[in-house]
């Protein structure tokens, strides 16, 4: 999804993705922080740029990774939906694929529209599964030895049954979501409501937008945008355009965007001790989350090896707490997120930390700390080894974070590969790519 904005300090024209988080001039090179007081919204234009009076209709689009616990075990996705926000029969009921080929802009004043609040709150039951239990009826090939005369021979007897089988979703988690309202423009004409894209008539009768309340732009919709020097000293921050935390190479620092602006984020950075002189060319951002877990005994790292019956053999330490989740703070294909959450979570990284940041580059952080707790119960359900006895257990689970530190993991490179060395983990470099799609 695509957004035309105009750049404040210059007014030059910015075309913003939908996972932006910075806007990014590229003629006064200016680079400013958004921020909403709620959510974004934004709208269509409409194709008659005179159309006399302009009603807008609101439609809520949410978009993220999407996580399912059930019988047959976890599954992933990427889940884009748009809904329509009030109760009527005329309207459409989504926006199709609109929002891909369309551009939008932030919702502005205007003094010849009227907007349609949303009469229905978004719930995230809307994006969720309809049905937690579902049958169906499968096809289970087998083979059947039958001993055949006096010899000691055996014949192979295939035999094919039908077999009732249970699917049931135990839990759901949504990961780099992202929630707006999207307003797409209508007028009336001849008594008739009209698309004011396509130009068309929505459907026959009298008007009806009187029966709805509307109002006009209020204040409280604008996006703040606050200027991305870091507030300790004053200096330019490094980031990307869709970064949700901001590094300050001059006082060492690292500050996270949200409503109330820039807050101060604990950081270390690992030193490695396997990766081969001159072969770190990039760093990688992790939470290193410490939580406490209601409803499954997951205290320390011993709970862990017991948890996914790991190969290890119990040290006493290990029997204190602290356990430490750990997963990665930049977007990537949902299967490897995953995967790379389980190793490192396994690998229990108990090496040595700088305080300093790295000088090497650094992955965009584009995943926040409330993104890695949402996904631990999957995590969790990914670890576990008896998935029959523990999946559940998860409707009954609750984690409360306790602590949340940025670690920044050195990777070496290969032709198609990203490499960590110390917990021996490795990723295809196209699932970075892909990642950022999302």
């Amino acid at each position: 999804m695509r957004i035309e904005h105009q750049c404040p300090q210059c007014g030059a024209p910015v075309v913003l993705e939908e996972t932006d988080r910075l806007l990014t001039c590229d003629f006064c090179k200016t680079k400013l922080c958004m921020q909403p007081r709620d959510y974004f919204r934004y709208c269509f234009t409409p194709s008659d740029p005179f159309l006399e009076e302009v009603i807008y209709v609101p439609y809520w689009r949410f978009r993220g990774v999407h996580y399912t616990c059930r019988t047959s075990g976890i599954a992933n996705g990427i889940v884009d939906k748009t809904f329509l926000a009030v109760e009527s029969e005329h309207f459409t009921q989504t926006l199709g694929l609109r929002p891909q080929t369309l551009k939008l802009r932030f919702v502005q004043p205007a003094d010849n529209a009227r907007f349609i609040p949303p009469g229905i709150p978004f719930e995230k039951s809307f994006v969720e599964a309809k049905r937690d239990v579902t049958y169906e009826t499968v096809t289970v090939h087998e083979t059947r030895f039958v001993r055949r005369g006096t010899q000691g021979d055996y014949a192979e007897i295939p035999i094919t049954r039908k077999e009732l089988r249970e699917e049931r979703i135990y839990h759901e988690a949504f990961v780099a979501d992202t929630m707006s309202l999207i307003y797409t423009p209508m007028f009336v004409r001849n008594g008739r409501f009209h698309d004011a894209i396509l130009n068309e008539v929505l459907f026959d009768g009298p008007p009806v937008y009187e029966s709805f309340p509307y109002e006009i732009f209020s204040g409280g919709w604008a996006v703040n945008f606050l200027p991305t020097l870091c507030p300790e000293c004053g200096w330019n921050t490094l980031a990307e355009r869709d970064s949700c935390v901001l590094l300050c190479n001059t006082c060492n620092s690292a500050w996270e965007t949200g409503g109330q602006g820039l807050k101060r984020v604990g950081f270390r950075t690992a030193l490695s001790t396997k990766a081969a002189e001159g072969s770190v060319r990039q760093y990688l951002p992790f939470w290193r989350l410490k939580v406490e877990v209601e409803g499954l005994k997951l205290d320390c790292y011993a709970d862990v090896v017991r948890l996914g019956n790991l190969p290890r053999v119990i040290q006493p330490g290990w029997e204190e707490p602290p356990l430490f989740f750990w997963t990665p703070a930049f977007r990537i294909t949902p299967a490897v997120y995953r995967r790379m959450s389980k190793q490192f979570t396994i690998a229990n990284f108990s090496g040595e930390f700088d305080d300093r940041l790295p000088s090497a580059p650094i992955q965009s952080i584009n995943l926040t700390a409330q993104d890695a707790l949402d996904s631990l119960t999957t995590i969790i359900a990914d670890l576990a080894i008896n998935k029959r006895k523990v999946l559940p257990l998860l409707p009954g689970i609750k984690i409360a974070l306790r602590e949340a530190l940025l670690v920044f993991f050195p990777v070496s490179e290969t032709d198609h590969e990203y490499v960590q060395p110390d917990i021996r983990c490795s990723f295809l470099k196209n699932a970075l790519e892909q990642g950022k799609n999302i």
